[in-house]
């Protein structure tokens, strides 16, 4: 069975105001379709039937788009009534979640990633957490992470200028469903800072992707995605 997915749609998005206009940032437009309906379209492609997205800044114009959009898969809204960051707001979704385990992602990146392989990998090594990542030629504007010969995560560290290749977070991970029984967390907190770390050790293990994901947080990575997704929309 194809897993849950639960998608972050709620973030200001303030470094891309200038695209937006302040509108929420995962409507971007992507040639003539918004960001977020391209990312889920890929996922039901692969078989995902059931969307659980965390709606905050601009979650009207979010439900006015897809609430009844699809008539073969459930979009379920996770409405945030305060900001919840990134870890509070896939934690609220979660609840949501019928699935023994779920994937949960930015809904403003976007991978090319086999999901049933990242979930298999995720069951194979008895995993209760598990990130998705690929390797960065020059990574000095993400944080970076170690992994183990066995594919453990061992560590993040913050950005460094001048490092060389290394691991970084593509935004999508497999969770099982009582993953945030394992750290007690505040209501509102960061899925990467004040959670992934306290996972190490704890069943928390690394899937490698080659391909390079797509990040629309800035008017540069936008344009970009404009030409990378069209590029890959015509090899499909």
């Amino acid at each position: 069975m194809f897993p849950d997915v639960v998608i972050l749609a709620g973030g200001l998005g303030k470094r891309l105001q200038s695209i937006t206009g302040g509108s929420q940032k995962v409507l971007a437009k992507i040639g003539d379709r918004p960001f977020l309906e391209i990312l889920i379209d890929y996922i039901a492609s692969q078989g995902g039937r059931r969307f659980i997205l965390c709606v905050g800044h601009g979650s009207g114009d979010v439900a006015a788009y897809f609430k009844n959009k699809y008539r073969d898969r459930e979009i379920i809204f996770s409405v945030e009534d305060s900001p919840l960051g990134t870890g509070g707001a896939i934690k609220q979704g979660s609840q949501h979640v019928r699935t023994d385990r779920f994937l949960a992602m930015n809904g403003d990146c976007f991978c090319v990633i086999d999901y049933l392989r990242l979930t298999a990998f995720h069951q194979q090594h008895s995993a209760r957490a598990t990130l998705a990542v690929t390797l960065m030629p020059e990574p000095q504007d993400y944080g970076t992470i170690e992994i183990s010969p066995t594919g453990a995560i061992e560590a993040f560290k913050e950005k460094q200028l001048g490092a060389g290749a290394a691991f970084i977070n593509t935004g999508t991970y497999c969770f099982d469903r009582d993953v945030f029984s394992l750290v007690a967390t505040p209501s509102k907190f960061s899925i990467e800072y004040d959670f992934f770390p306290h996972l190490v050790g704890k069943g928390f293990y690394a899937f490698e992707v080659e391909n390079r994901f797509v990040d629309i947080g800035t008017p540069e990575r936008y344009s970009w995605a404009q030409e990378h997704l069209e590029t890959l929309r015509r090899k499909r």
